[in-house]
Protein backbone atom coordinates (compact mmCIF):
# COMPACT_ATOMS: atom_id res chain seq x y z
CA UNK A 1 0.00 0.00 0.00
CA UNK A 2 1.60 3.72 -1.13
CA UNK A 3 0.51 6.09 1.41
CA UNK A 4 0.23 9.73 -0.63
CA UNK A 5 0.34 12.60 2.09
CA UNK A 6 -0.41 16.15 0.82
CA UNK A 7 2.13 18.35 2.03
CA UNK A 8 -0.30 21.53 1.77
CA UNK A 9 -2.22 20.28 4.64
CA UNK A 10 0.50 20.93 7.01
CA UNK A 11 1.02 24.66 6.09
CA UNK A 12 -2.80 25.17 6.91
CA UNK A 13 -3.29 26.67 10.36
CA UNK A 14 -6.88 25.91 10.51
CA UNK A 15 -9.61 23.96 8.32
CA UNK A 16 -12.63 23.80 8.64
CA UNK A 17 -14.57 20.67 7.44
CA UNK A 18 -17.38 21.82 6.40
CA UNK A 19 -19.46 18.99 5.75
CA UNK A 20 -19.01 17.22 8.99
CA UNK A 21 -19.00 19.90 10.65
CA UNK A 22 -15.55 19.55 12.50
CA UNK A 23 -12.64 21.61 12.35
CA UNK A 24 -8.84 21.23 12.39
CA UNK A 25 -8.68 22.06 16.12
CA UNK A 26 -11.21 18.97 16.57
CA UNK A 27 -8.51 15.85 15.39
CA UNK A 28 -7.24 15.45 18.92
CA UNK A 29 -9.86 13.91 19.87
CA UNK A 30 -9.64 11.71 17.22
CA UNK A 31 -6.05 10.29 17.75
CA UNK A 32 -7.07 6.88 18.98
CA UNK A 33 -9.07 6.16 16.00
CA UNK A 34 -7.87 2.89 15.06
CA UNK A 35 -10.85 1.61 12.40
CA UNK A 36 -13.15 3.57 10.24
CA UNK A 37 -16.28 1.95 9.23
CA UNK A 38 -18.77 3.63 6.53
CA UNK A 39 -22.11 2.59 5.23
CA UNK A 40 -24.48 4.44 2.82
CA UNK A 41 -27.70 4.91 5.58
CA UNK A 42 -27.45 7.02 8.53
CA UNK A 43 -30.11 4.61 10.18
CA UNK A 44 -28.06 1.41 9.50
CA UNK A 45 -24.50 3.08 10.37
CA UNK A 46 -26.29 4.58 13.86
CA UNK A 47 -27.49 0.97 14.35
CA UNK A 48 -23.78 -0.39 13.76
CA UNK A 49 -22.76 1.97 15.68
CA UNK A 50 -24.83 1.31 18.95
CA UNK A 51 -24.23 -2.65 18.00
CA UNK A 52 -20.34 -1.85 17.74
CA UNK A 53 -20.33 0.02 21.48
CA UNK A 54 -22.54 -3.17 23.40
CA UNK A 55 -20.32 -5.63 21.64
CA UNK A 56 -16.67 -3.68 23.09
CA UNK A 57 -18.82 -2.46 26.30
CA UNK A 58 -17.30 1.20 24.49
CA UNK A 59 -18.79 4.57 25.49
CA UNK A 60 -20.25 5.84 21.62
CA UNK A 61 -21.04 9.17 21.05
CA UNK A 62 -22.39 11.43 18.59
CA UNK A 63 -19.58 13.82 16.95
CA UNK A 64 -20.18 16.28 14.37
CA UNK A 65 -23.41 18.39 12.58
CA UNK A 66 -25.50 15.46 11.51
CA UNK A 67 -26.34 17.87 8.38
CA UNK A 68 -25.08 15.73 5.20
CA UNK A 69 -23.63 12.28 7.76
CA UNK A 70 -24.14 10.78 11.09
CA UNK A 71 -20.67 10.24 12.64
CA UNK A 72 -20.35 8.29 15.52
CA UNK A 73 -17.03 7.72 17.87
CA UNK A 74 -17.12 4.14 19.44
CA UNK A 75 -13.57 3.81 20.98
CA UNK A 76 -11.26 3.44 18.56
CA UNK A 77 -13.77 2.80 16.05
CA UNK A 78 -15.39 5.76 13.60
CA UNK A 79 -18.02 4.69 12.54
CA UNK A 80 -19.99 6.79 9.73
CA UNK A 81 -22.85 7.39 6.96
CA UNK A 82 -21.80 8.20 3.23
CA UNK A 83 -24.91 8.44 1.73
CA UNK A 84 -25.41 7.40 -1.99
CA UNK A 85 -23.41 8.25 -5.18
CA UNK A 86 -19.72 9.05 -5.95
CA UNK A 87 -20.16 12.67 -5.24
CA UNK A 88 -21.25 11.75 -1.58
CA UNK A 89 -18.85 9.30 -0.50
CA UNK A 90 -16.14 11.34 -2.03
CA UNK A 91 -16.95 14.10 0.36
CA UNK A 92 -17.18 12.48 3.42
CA UNK A 93 -13.84 10.69 2.74
CA UNK A 94 -11.97 13.62 1.74
CA UNK A 95 -12.90 15.34 4.98
CA UNK A 96 -12.37 12.23 7.01
CA UNK A 97 -9.38 11.59 5.78
CA UNK A 98 -8.07 15.21 6.39
CA UNK A 99 -9.10 14.79 10.20
CA UNK A 100 -7.73 11.22 10.72
CA UNK A 101 -4.17 13.22 9.27
CA UNK A 102 -4.18 16.40 11.18
CA UNK A 103 -5.11 13.67 14.66
CA UNK A 104 -1.93 11.16 13.87
CA UNK A 105 -4.44 8.26 13.63
CA UNK A 106 -2.97 5.56 11.33
CA UNK A 107 -6.42 3.64 10.55
CA UNK A 108 -7.97 0.65 8.47
CA UNK A 109 -10.82 1.87 6.30
CA UNK A 110 -13.65 -0.62 5.81
CA UNK A 111 -16.94 -0.12 3.63
CA UNK A 112 -20.07 -1.81 4.90
CA UNK A 113 -23.63 -2.16 3.19
CA UNK A 114 -25.96 -3.25 0.61
CA UNK A 115 -24.34 -4.34 -2.87
CA UNK A 116 -25.43 -6.09 -5.86
CA UNK A 117 -24.73 -9.79 -6.31
CA UNK A 118 -24.95 -12.72 -8.80
CA UNK A 119 -25.57 -16.45 -7.50
CA UNK A 120 -25.74 -15.21 -3.28
CA UNK A 121 -28.87 -15.42 -0.84
CA UNK A 122 -29.94 -12.32 0.21
CA UNK A 123 -28.14 -11.73 3.37
CA UNK A 124 -25.42 -13.30 2.37
CA UNK A 125 -21.92 -11.80 3.66
CA UNK A 126 -19.48 -11.06 1.02
CA UNK A 127 -15.53 -10.25 1.71
CA UNK A 128 -14.25 -9.30 -1.58
CA UNK A 129 -10.60 -8.84 -3.23
CA UNK A 130 -11.14 -6.06 -5.07
CA UNK A 131 -13.56 -3.63 -6.86
CA UNK A 132 -14.17 -2.47 -9.80
CA UNK A 133 -15.51 1.05 -11.14
CA UNK A 134 -18.29 1.52 -13.94
CA UNK A 135 -16.27 0.22 -16.73
CA UNK A 136 -15.28 -3.08 -14.67
CA UNK A 137 -12.07 -2.05 -14.32
CA UNK A 138 -10.11 -2.84 -10.86
CA UNK A 139 -8.55 0.98 -10.41
CA UNK A 140 -10.17 4.26 -9.13
CA UNK A 141 -9.25 7.13 -11.30
CA UNK A 142 -9.58 10.96 -10.45
CA UNK A 143 -7.93 14.47 -11.27
CA UNK A 144 -5.22 15.42 -8.16
CA UNK A 145 -3.97 18.89 -8.83
CA UNK A 146 -4.39 18.86 -12.88
CA UNK A 147 -2.83 15.53 -12.40
CA UNK A 148 -4.92 12.24 -13.70
CA UNK A 149 -4.39 9.53 -10.65
CA UNK A 150 -5.27 5.99 -11.11
CA UNK A 151 -5.27 3.92 -7.96
CA UNK A 152 -5.84 0.10 -7.14
CA UNK A 153 -9.45 -0.96 -5.82
CA UNK A 154 -7.01 -4.59 -4.65
CA UNK A 155 -8.06 -4.99 -0.86
CA UNK A 156 -5.52 -6.18 1.70
CA UNK A 157 -6.00 -9.88 2.32
CA UNK A 158 -4.33 -10.09 5.77
CA UNK A 159 -7.26 -7.63 6.57
CA UNK A 160 -10.20 -10.08 4.43
CA UNK A 161 -8.92 -13.15 6.50
CA UNK A 162 -8.75 -11.67 9.73
CA UNK A 163 -12.50 -10.29 9.21
CA UNK A 164 -13.35 -14.02 7.74
CA UNK A 165 -11.81 -15.35 11.42
CA UNK A 166 -13.41 -12.51 13.26
CA UNK A 167 -16.83 -13.58 11.79
CA UNK A 168 -16.37 -17.14 11.84
CA UNK A 169 -15.64 -17.00 16.12
CA UNK A 170 -19.13 -15.29 16.71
Amino acid sequence: VTVQRNAHLTAMSSDFLYHVGLIKEDAAAFSEIRYVVIGGSEERMQKFAEDVAVQLAVDCQSVGAHNRYVLFKCGPILVGSHGMGGPSISILLHELSKLLLYAGADCVWIRIGTCGGLGLPPGSVVLTEESLNGALEPWHETIILGKRTRRTTKFNPELNDELRRTCEDL
